[in-house]
């Protein structure tokens, strides 16, 4: 047992360190001396989940479960799992394995409450949280969990209370910093937003989330006249409001246009005039927000500093076709303008993150994707119109 030991501690510290690769060695190398060891099984999850090998750890916890069906840790390990894979009926239904074994750990009613919220069941995660921390007051993920709640349904003064709790307690924390900075956002305040976001990002470098909310700040702060990305965004919190403002004007002007309306060429200057902001903001935010990391173009830094590039590509494919529809009067390119503001503003509204804002973890890949459906449905439109003429 001597060896075993050896390497779980190994293991456990590797964890530590966030050596993840390690820390599953080590454990692998553990269940060599003792097949079935619990926390083996345990500490090789916890660093699959961190590697993202999701499969991998889905076939390992199936296995730990079967030969421990008593243990709630492995119950939480694999509800943990379920809710990073958004299978939130699987992680509730391990969670609330793990608290029927054991009701005292507050970490549990925290996951547990995450599964909830994915089902948009506020009360109950509310109500798991308040319980987490009656068992644990202190316990920073529920504190920082409860703290995203009240923002969005609570008080400012409670939200803001939780907050600085939870970052008083971990300081060193990243996510403590990002949950603090998401409640400066929201109240318009991007200056302490950014210092927030700054710490954060140095805490944890490789954090998409933290670093797409980071680069919105800090072109937040600069002043409206100077960046492109506030003559239409302004203090909105992410792409809803612009992909709403540039979608409904052409949509409004292509439909005006399909009943024969004519416009006379004042009304042409004042649609310009609104379209040219449409236009800087679409077609320049990319590349502007790249200039922040100061790096020579390469795919890889465009997207870290592009999260959101399928809503900024569909927004501009609906600039781009409207103004096609004005010259041309194929209804082809109305169909594609109309479909494009749908799909974003949709995007915009589902894609949900601790941020406000959305991220997508293969912006390239799905900016092509959304392109090619957008395209194609519209030409499906356009098709069916000819043949019902």
């Amino acid at each position: 047992m001597g060896k075993v030991h050896y390497h779980l501690q190994r293991s456990s510290q590797f964890y530590e360190l966030d050596r993840f690769e390690n820390c599953y060695q080590e454990a692998a190398e553990a269940l060599k001396y003792d097949a079935e060891n619990e926390e083996a099984f345990f500490l090789m999850l916890l660093a699959l989940i961190q590697l993202k090998k999701y499969h991998e750890a889905e076939q390992i916890g199936n296995t730990a479960i079967g030969a421990h069906p008593d243990s709630d840790r492995l119950f939480y390990a694999m509800g943990v799992l379920f809710n990073q894979k958004e299978n939130f009926g699987k992680a509730k239904d391990h969670l609330e394995a793990a608290i029927r074994i054991n009701p005292v750990d507050s970490h549990y009613f925290v996951q547990l409450a995450k599964s909830h919220l994915h089902f948009n069941q506020k009360k109950q995660a509310t109500a798991l949280l308040n319980h987490s921390l009656k068992i644990n007051p202190n316990n920073e993920s529920a504190l920082q969990l409860k703290s995203l709640l009240e923002q969005q349904s609570g008080t400012k003064q409670e939200a803001h209370s939780l907050a600085d709790k939870a970052l008083n307690l971990s300081p060193e924390d990243a996510h403590a910093h990002l949950v603090k900075a998401t409640l400066l956002w929201k109240n318009k305040n991007f200056e302490a937003a950014e210092s927030h976001l700054e710490t954060a990002v140095q805490l944890e470098p490789q954090n998409q989330n933290i670093l797409a909310l980071w680069l919105e700040s800090r072109t937040r702060n600069i002043p409206k006249w100077k960046t492109p990305i506030n003559l239409i965004a302004g203090n909105s919190q992410g792409l809803i409001r612009p992909s709403l403002i540039s979608g409904g004007f052409t949509f409004l002007v292509n439909v005006l246009l399909s009943n024969q309306v004519q416009f006379d060429n004042v009304i042409w200057i004042g649609v310009n005039l609104v379209l040219i902001p449409c236009l800087i903001f679409w077609f320049s935010r990319p590349f502007f927000k790249f200039g922040f990391l100061n790096k020579k173009f390469k795919l890889a830094f465009f997207e870290v500093a592009n999260p959101s590039l399928p809503i900024e590509v569909l927004g501009g494919l609906n600039i781009i076709s409207s103004i096609i529809y004005w010259i041309s009067g194929n209804g082809l390119f109305f169909g594609i303008s109309f479909l494009s503001t749908l799909i974003g503003t949709g995007m915009a509204t589902i894609k949900s993150t601790d941020s406000y804002f959305p991220v997508f973890k293969n912006p390239i890949r799905t900016s092509g994707i959304v392109l090619i459906i957008t395209i194609l449905s519209g030409l499906v439109l356009y098709f069916l119109n000819q043949l019902s003429i």
